[in-house]
């Protein structure tokens, strides 16, 4: 019975995601955006408890992506294209949103074929990659931001968001996680540095800095890993 748990988790996953895209199909973004807050606790609860019963078996692996295809795939997608519909310039400019949802698929079954240590990850993550695009949802439609309001500078960003996006994905770029084996300084610091600025940027800025903090972990995980190869060489 114990060895289930993941697997319920997962469905949880499962059904919240599919909760979110009814959410987004009456453009209710701040419904959506709590929904997919659930998909990835229950996804993290997912991944937790495989660990600590042991119980990492195929299986659960391969719902494990058919579900994080549904709440980190499509939704992300389905956020970016209901953000350009209608207000760019260019026509069907807004179906290029669904580039997210193909690189996160590769992204899924590459993540299926290969294993990575477990202090880092490759690429990055379709949770956090649809955690970004959820929090920017919310910013876009709740904020009256003068930046967002020219057409072109608005199409622009986006573009180049989803290319990013899309990017990273992909990407082989050294992810550092979040698995801490102990709580010394010296084998933590990345994260507690993460943490504790992470922690300012949410008191300071709110929702404003969830993005800001994913981007952050971005580029701290780069800065990092670029260290540690200089110290090699």
């Amino acid at each position: 019975m114990i060895k289930i748990i993941p697997n319920i988790f997962t469905s949880l996953n499962l059904f919240f995601g599919c909760i979110s895209i009814i959410f987004l199909q009456s453009k209710d973004f701040n419904y959506s955006a709590i929904a997919t807050l659930f998909s990835i606790i229950f996804d993290f609860l997912d991944g937790f408890f495989s660990r600590l019963i042991k119980n990492q078996k195929l299986f659960g692996k391969e719902l494990d992506s058919l579900a994080d295809m549904v709440s980190f795939g499509i939704v992300p997608s389905i956020i970016v294209f209901l953000l350009l519909e209608k207000k760019t310039p260019i026509p069907f400019i807004e179906y290029s949103a669904f580039f997210i949802s193909i690189a996160s698929a590769y992204r899924l079954a590459k993540f299926n074929i290969f294993t990575y240590c477990k202090n880092y990850i490759i690429g990055l993550t379709t949770p956090i990659n649809t955690l970004f695009f959820s929090s920017l949802s919310l910013i876009i439609t709740n904020d009256n931001i003068p930046f967002f309001q020219k057409k072109i500078i608005y199409l622009i960003t986006m573009l180049l968001i989803i290319f990013l996006s899309c990017y990273l994905l992909v990407s082989h770029i050294p992810m550092f996680s979040f698995n801490f084996e102990n709580f010394s300084w010296k084998k933590n610091k990345i994260r507690y540095i993460f943490l504790l600025i992470s922690t300012f940027l949410l008191l300071t800025l709110h929702m404003r800095g969830v993005p800001c903090i994913i981007i952050f972990y971005i580029i701290i995980s780069i800065y990092f890993h670029r260290s540690k190869q200089k110290i090699h060489n």
